[in-house]
């Protein structure tokens, strides 16, 4: 120990371990308080947002209702698009300069090998193939509302999102 003498004393005459000792607490006790001042500090992520849970059970029997004509003039889809059920999904055919996008919403959500995004909030999954993409949105418990942009458009993941967008604003606005 430096500055003591034989005895353990230091040059004042005070105990050199006592002086040790009490750093040793002091340097504990501010460790401590660091220590649990970062454990009620607030994280830099934001808080996880709910979303309200969309019913698309009304529009099983009419998928093409998601999409108004100013909506679909603005995806660059050129009609109104042909409705189709199928058991546990509602199918809207719309045609696009290119090929044909398909609307489905869907009260059982089918699983498939895919890429996580989020569509308006909403968690989502996108599959891309060599004939388009499909993005399938989960918006309440088993509920999805799915695309499909097939043909040989390069932007197809991208109009399929973007209908998805508009089809869930549709939702929101008609059941508030």
């Amino acid at each position: 120990m430096a500055g003591a003498g034989a005895d353990g004393r230091a040059a004042d005459g005070r105990q050199e371990g006592s002086l040790v000792a009490r750093v040793k607490g002091l340097l504990l006790f501010g460790l401590t308080a660091l220590a649990l001042a970062g454990c009620s500090s607030t994280s830099a992520a934001p808080p996880p947002v709910k979303l309200d849970d969309l019913n698309v059970q009304p529009y099983m029997d009419k998928p093409c209702t998601l999409l108004d004509a100013d909506q679909r003039s603005n995806l660059g889809i050129t009609g109104p698009g042909v409705a189709e059920q199928s058991g546990d999904f509602g199918t809207c055919a719309l045609p696009t300069p290119t090929g044909t996008v398909r609307l489905t919403v869907a009260v059982k959500r089918p699983k498939y090998p895919s890429t996580p995004i989020k569509i308006a909030g909403y968690p989502a999954e996108e599959t891309t193939s060599d004939i388009g993409c499909a993005v399938g949105v989960q918006v309440a418990g088993t509920q999805q509302i799915g695309v499909v942009a097939a043909g040989p458009n390069t932007n197809s993941c991208h109009l399929a999102e973007n209908v998805a967008t508009s089809a869930i604003g549709t939702i929101k606005r008609n059941n508030p």
